[in-house]
């Protein structure tokens, strides 16, 4: 599951208007308006702007909805018509489709053909070619912590805190809800958490 969340972008548009897109900068004032949205975090909310920005620059009218909510709001706003366009990553596509027990989201190609397909034949709605990125989830700590437990693998970790260690995790509701995320890396690495301590 490691490679189960790569970047890309996900639109809906009509052809027209996603064709024009790729066109050169025109003063057509009617081109849009597109509605832009992303999640709460940071990342979401700069590519959102970084959305913004370019098609600004090319003309079209945008209404910016940076910031809409956590995936299954902004999820809802793009198949209800509130947002045209939003970043998304390909292996959420196991969750909106309810694959998530398919092999196919470990394979980054897979996972965005897979997607790609599926809504555009449910919902109409078009990713477009995938960003060079990978967003796969990670666990970090300090260096002082690795250094003064000798930690240097997950395996490292996980007996650290499975031993009583102290350890302060912070990250998105999504990293710690989501299966892929936390729960996963629980179950890979047996890491046993307190219930209070998240």
């Amino acid at each position: 599951m490691k490679n189960l969340l790569r970047f890309f972008v996900i639109i809906i548009i009509a052809s027209l208007i996603f064709t024009a897109i790729g066109c050169s900068k025109s003063d057509d004032k009617s081109k849009g308006p597109i509605i832009v949205g992303s999640k709460i975090d940071t990342e979401g909310s700069l590519l959102s702007k970084m959305i913004i920005l370019l098609l600004r620059e090319n003309g079209f009218e945008v209404g910016d909805k940076s910031g809409t909510g956590p995936t299954s709001v902004v999820r809802k706003a793009i198949l209800s018509g509130e947002i045209d366009i939003y970043p998304e990553y390909t292996g959420n596509g196991a969750f909106f489709f309810e694959e998530t027990d398919s092999n196919v989201w470990n394979d980054a190609k897979k996972g965005y053909e897979r997607v790609k397909e599926l809504d555009g034949q449910e919902n109409n709605i078009i990713w477009l070619t995938p960003a060079p990125a990978n967003n796969t989830w990670a666990i970090a700590v300090t260096g002082v912590l690795a250094e003064t437990e000798k930690l240097k693998t997950m395996e490292d970790f996980a007996e650290y805190v499975n031993s009583g260690g102290y350890v302060k995790l912070i990250g998105s509701e999504e990293f710690v809800t989501s299966e892929v995320a936390l729960p996963a890396f629980q179950k890979a690495y047996g890491l046993i958490w307190e219930k209070n301590s998240l």
